[in-house]
């Protein structure tokens, strides 16, 4: 509402449109971007996809994927040798696994945890490259289940698929690693097992059986997609592609078309996925979630290597890989934009002014129209929501940018672009324009709304309709964030003048094509100066908004903090906003703990509420030392402890004292040590140097910005005579100083492993020689197990069976606890050559 009384409605969400096909069977134009929220023209193929054969589909299904690792090494199954072979780090390839004759490998997949999975005659087997167990086939735990592909779990293990049994299973745990057995006594209690994580099934999921299941993929995150087919594959007349993040349930199932029969799926991110299909030499797209069922092909190129090349390589880096032959091809898009030149989108929001015969006003559009690209708004209203579908209703166009006006249209009336980001007043727009918009190419566009070419040109009627044509060059395309329309329409020639100037035309008189009459001329003539005259009174209207800390533009942020003493920082906009509202109560808590709590979460976003920043006072610590020394722990001694009679001493919270409340023996341990009144005098000096100080703990993850940020408000909030310490934390659990669970310490997710670092790292401190292994292990100079029999492919280095053996100096005595991580020295210990 603003105010001279309009209301307007608002086209801008993907609920609000209906994308418009432009045959029963094939795809919009236009697509919605649900991350930048906006309409635009979709990427197009510049070629129909090739007819399928399913005959050399049913080949390429059987087809094993590669494994690649993060250093660009890779092994295959080579079923004419036998072996799982590996290659890139050296001439030819090598085998690496054998498995029993006439098992054959249908897919291998190296896990995050350094483990290369293999689906072996259905049966999971575990190759460890960093070789801490001998290889490891999972016991057949479920009837029946015979695993055919796999694809890793970034939380370790696999997710294996049974295309025949239509199930998927998780596959979690490492056998221990192949090491001498411990020498524990017959009599030795021993309540846990030595594998707290063993290999085992976690999860099942049951799928559909209607359906042939033919590829599966994993985005990096946890998420899975699974391609399926019609029952009955020859005939396949369905498509389906379903997503989930755990095997509790299926996120989302949908069905595709461009495709009868395709065979490798790929993540691209994580709303984006590639199929191949036969007999093409291009990879399509689709994009996840999308309104429009079935789902349709971006129209993104994705050119191939070849005809009918492999299945997706299983990998952990982008773009995916796929295989020719024996050679790997990146999936990338071609450069040049290859868009749909037109598009159309329909109101899917029912727009209703409750009023019959209802004036509509003005038309706003947030667009961005790069040249020879613009949009055509075309409306219609109605008493009767009916007629909105009726071909024989008129509708009437509105140009914006360098669309073409309608031939049956010539006085069409085309948008003016607007230097205000936004209408409604002190709005930024929906556009996110920074700086400033560029004029007419993007920005805020306006016109009139009216029917083109006919005697009385208002647009009047209860329901409107609204149908959007995006246009483009096939190179670029508009992009339209929200469509606004104002009614009803407030007329200066009906408020202000006499009735002699107003329009006395109605009926089929008004419709009647042509020019349009004097009164209608000059209605449209008054609008010119009616438009800035009713959006400056809106701005003075709305103007109280600029005394709201949540709606001020950016530039009055600071502005309104001077009004109640809140001094410039440099944060970001929406925290400064939020320390503005929280003003008032910060004054009333300054000078507090709880007071400088609340405005460190105020600046930082809630580091002290997610316990990355603790605050303590120092005098707290004295619960702690006066057990130590054995003080009297009366509460007529001190009123800052709370007596042995008054509370218990195993309670954990403000005294932490650990023992029987009624005997003493604990807390007088040390009591023969003060054994002089000047002692005790240092005691009590010792007590007093603990108030008036706080200590911060940060946690060692706080970054370096916000820590110098934290420093800031402290120093700013507390009271002026209080000493600070800043200590930096590195376990989630504090135990350093006193341990009072909720003041000096917080409990919070295991910090993620470092990977440790020479001269800098400390050996078992969160700090660890860890990395994903190369699946070729000549890139890490390993030895090569003994294989026999014929190696095909095999070139380059002759393969010797040698044990490869490191030795590790880290300088200095090992027996030192802690100690920082020096010079490594590794030598590989080979047999004769």
């Amino acid at each position: 509402m603003d105010a001279n009384g309009l209301r307007f409605w608002m086209l801008s969400s993907e609920s609000d449109w209906t994308l418009v096909k432009s045959a029963p069977d094939s795809s919009a134009g236009v697509a919605y971007c649900s991350t930048r929220k906006r309409l635009h023209l979709r990427s197009t193929p510049d070629a129909p996809p090739n007819p399928e054969n399913f005959a050399q589909v049913a080949g390429l299904l059987d087809a094993v994927p590669f494994a690649l690792d993060p250093y660009g090494t890779y092994a295959r199954w080579d079923a004419a040798s036998g072996h799982v072979v590996a290659g890139g780090a050296g001439a030819g390839e090598i085998p690496i696994f054998t498995p029993p004759p006439l098992a054959p490998v249908t897919d291998l997949v190296l896990g995050s945890d350094g483990v290369l999975y293999m689906a072996v005659d259905g049966q999971i087997v575990f190759v460890d490259r960093h070789d801490r167990w001998p290889n490891f086939t999972l016991p057949q735990t479920a009837a029946g289940f015979k695993a055919w592909r796999l694809v890793a779990h970034p939380g370790g293990g696999v997710i294996a698929l049974d295309r025949d049994n239509h199930q998927l299973l998780r596959v979690q745990g490492l056998p221990l690693p192949d090491l001498p057995p411990l020498p524990y006594a017959n009599n030795v209690l021993r309540p846990c097992a030595e594998n707290a994580d063993p290999p085992r099934v976690s999860a099942t999921l049951a799928l559909p059986t209607g359906e042939y299941y033919v590829a599966m993929a994993e985005n990096g995150h946890g998420g899975v997609a699974i391609l399926s087919w019609h029952r009955n594959a020859a005939d396949n007349d369905a498509v389906w592609l379903r997503t989930l993040t755990s095997l509790e349930s299926i996120d989302s199932v949908s069905s595709l078309a461009g495709f009868r029969f395709p065979y490798a799926l790929a993540w691209l991110d994580d709303q984006q996925i590639a199929l191949i299909a036969s007999q093409n030499k291009k990879a399509a797209s689709y994009a996840i979630g999308g309104m429009e069922l079935p789902l349709t092909p971006t129209g993104d190129t994705y050119a191939l290597a070849a005809v009918n090349p492999g299945p997706f390589v299983h990998g952990f880096m982008q773009p995916p890989h796929y295989n020719v032959g024996g050679d790997l091809f990146p999936l990338v898009p071609l450069s040049l934009n290859s868009l749909a030149r037109t598009g159309t989108a329909r109101n899917q929001m029912r727009l209703d002014s409750g009023t019959s015969r209802t004036a509509w006003h003005r038309l706003y559009l947030e667009a961005s129209l790069p040249q020879r690209c613009g949009a055509v708004a075309w409306l219609a209203a109605t008493d009767d929501p009916a007629a909105l579908d009726d071909p024989a209703t008129p509708w009437f166009p509105h140009v914006f940018g360098d669309a073409g006006v309608p031939f049956d249209f010539p006085t069409a009336p085309r948008g003016v672009w607007l230097r205000e980001p936004c209408e409604v007043p002190f709005h930024p727009g929906l556009l996110g324009l920074a700086p400033q918009p560029q004029p007419q190419r993007k920005g805020l566009f306006m016109a009139l709304a009216q029917r083109a070419d006919v005697a009385v040109r208002t647009l009047r009627g209860r329901y409107l309709g609204v149908r959007l044509d995006l246009t483009g060059d096939g190179r670029a395309t508009p992009e339209v964030a929200a469509l606004r329309i104002y009614a009803s329409r407030f007329s200066y020639v009906d408020h202000y003048l006499p009735e002699l100037y107003r329009e006395d035309t109605f009926g089929p008189d008004a419709d009647v094509p042509g020019t349009s009459t004097r009164a209608d001329f000059f209605e449209r003539f008054v609008n010119i100066f009616e438009g800035p005259m009713t959006q400056m009174e809106d701005r003075v209207a709305w103007s109280y908004l600029l005394t709201n800390p949540g709606t001020t533009p950016e530039a009055g942020i600071d502005w309104l903090g001077a009004w109640i003493g809140v001094d410039p920082d440099p944060l970001p906009p929406d925290r400064r906003r939020r320390r503005i509202l929280e003003t008032p109560r910060l004054y009333r808590e300054r000078g507090t703990v709880q007071g400088v709590a609340d405005a460190i979460d105020v600046a930082t976003a809630g580091l002290c509420r997610r316990g990355a920043v603790v605050l303590l006072e120092d005098y707290r610590l004295r619960h702690t030392f006066a057990t130590i020394l054995g003080a009297d722990l009366s509460i007529h001694d001190d009123p800052l402890l709370p007596g042995y009679f008054e509370s218990a001493n195993s309670f954990v919270g403000d005294t932490l004292f650990l023992g029987d409340e009624h005997r003493q023996e604990f807390l007088s341990l040390f009591a023969d040590a003060i054994e002089t009144a000047r002692e005790q005098e240092q005691v009590d000096v010792f007590f007093e140097a603990l108030a008036n100080r706080l200590t911060v703990f940060v946690h060692d993850q706080v970054e370096t910005v916000d820590l110098q940020l934290v420093r800031r408000v402290v120093e700013r909030e507390k009271p002026a005579h209080v000493a600070v310490t800043y200590l930096r934390a590195s376990q989630p659990f504090l135990i350093g100083m006193a341990s009072l669970l909720g003041a000096n310490t917080y409990l919070a997710p295991t910090p993620p492993k470092d990977i440790a670092r020479a001269d800098e790292s400390a050996i078992g401190r969160r700090a660890f020689i860890a990395h994903l292994p190369a699946l070729d292990p000549r890139l890490e100079g390993r030895g090569i197990a003994d294989f026999s029999g014929p190696i095909a492919r095999l070139a380059g280095p002759r393969a010797v069976p040698v044990n490869a053996v490191v030795n590790l100096d880290a300088g200095g005595s090992s027996a030192s606890p802690g100690h920082r991580l020096a010079k490594f020295h590794w030598t590989i210990v080979s047999g004769p050559s």
